[in-house]
């Protein structure tokens, strides 16, 4: 065993009594302050992550969804299209005498207000 007075015994003792007991307290009560703010932080964060991931999940259902009308809605007006032409065919060879009549669609606009006609004409998208 190292007798009282031992180098090291005189190290250790020099070396504690440079240390400030109250500044040691101060740092250790810092320190779980921190650990406690941390704790609250992370489990914060947590609460968050788990919200968002749900909502992204229902945000991602409601596009699949919105998307899949969308792609309907298309087919849909494209069926529509489809048999509008058909018609204006049938309609051209059951009646070419009413087709090959000029049409005068700024006549059409003549009910409309203001300067949409008038744009209209202006920008050419009437040609008679």
């Amino acid at each position: 065993m190292d007798p009282p007075d031992s180098a090291s015994r005189v190290f250790c003792s020099r070396i504690l009594s440079m240390v400030n007991a109250d500044d040691v307290n101060a740092i250790i009560l810092a320190q779980k302050n921190m650990l406690d703010r941390f704790e609250k932080t992370n489990e914060m964060l947590l609460n968050f992550n788990n919200l968002s991931s749900a909502r992204l999940q229902q945000m991602s259902e409601r596009f699949l969804h919105h998307t899949r009308t969308l792609v309907e809605m298309k087919r849909d007006l494209d069926s529509i299209f489809r048999r509008i032409r058909t018609l204006k065919g049938k309609l051209a060879r059951q009646h070419p005498e009413a087709f090959s009549r000029k049409c005068h669609p700024e006549l059409l606009l003549l009910g409309m207000p203001g300067p949409s006609a008038q744009g209209w004409l202006l920008e050419g998208h009437l040609k008679g």
